[in-house]
């Protein structure tokens, strides 16, 4: 292996680590067994934890999935809105598209980040969220002028927020072998309800949502990595 690989090898073994343990709580030791190497080798690619830490949290930061890019170009709108909503609630319920690292890991660092000094989350929101949100503020006030959303005294920006925290909360409840709430449905038609949900929340009108919400149709767009 190249030292750039072998980096790489030991970021992508500590990853479900930090994920499942948390920080203070996973040791070098863990560290280097679950990469397959020596500490001495770990401490020769990495001088301390707190190195390896940051690392994965580049490594969490990078890249950015060809649909997102290809929404981020679509003219704002209610369609739009609609459109963004599906990707962030499908990746937070359903957990697609795959992602690396994968989305279960996601969110446990997510939520071992906030147990602790939120710098993970931090990183997360304004790197990759905060473009997500900017695109759906700017669909929401199209769909405003359009009145297929209607006006409300919550903000744009959090009306985004807020649709984010109803997903990552249901991906949290799913987290453990057994999940910690039945929604007693299975995971599509919690997506479906999620949606519902949520656009009625952002202040979608009914008319828009069965106009605009095709799940069926919209899984076969995103699978194909295409937004027409």
């Amino acid at each position: 292996m190249t030292a750039q690989d072998r980096k790489r090898a030991i970021v992508t073994a500590a990853l479900p680590l930090f994920a499942r343990k948390g920080f203070a709580e996973t040791t070098t030791k863990d560290l280097a067994r679950a990469a397959q190497i020596s500490e001495p080798l770990l401490y020769r690619h990495f001088p301390s934890k707190e190195a390896l830490y940051l690392e994965i949290q580049d490594f969490s930061c990078q890249g950015t999935d060809p649909v997102v890019r290809q929404l981020s170009e679509l003219k704002p709108s209610a369609r739009t809105l609609v459109r963004l909503v599906f990707y962030l609630m499908r990746a937070l319920i359903v957990g697609l598209p795959k992602a690396t690292p994968e989305w279960d890991t996601r969110h446990r660092l997510m939520l071992n980040s906030l147990l602790h000094d939120g710098v993970f989350a931090r990183l997360i929101y304004q790197n990759r969220f905060d473009f997500f949100c900017a695109r759906i503020e700017e669909s929401l006030r199209a769909a405003i002028k359009s009145r297929d959303v209607v006006p409300m005294p919550v903000t744009s920006a959090n009306r985004a927020r807020f649709a984010h925290h109803v997903g990552a909360w249901i991906a949290g409840v799913y987290l453990p072998n057994r999940p910690a709430m039945d929604y007693k449905v299975d995971r599509n038609e919690l997506l479906d309800e999620a949606m519902w949900f949520v656009l009625r929340g952002m202040g979608m009108t009914d008319r828009a949502i069965k106009h605009h919400c095709k799940r069926a149709r919209m899984d076969e767009v995103f699978a194909e990595a295409k937004v027409k």
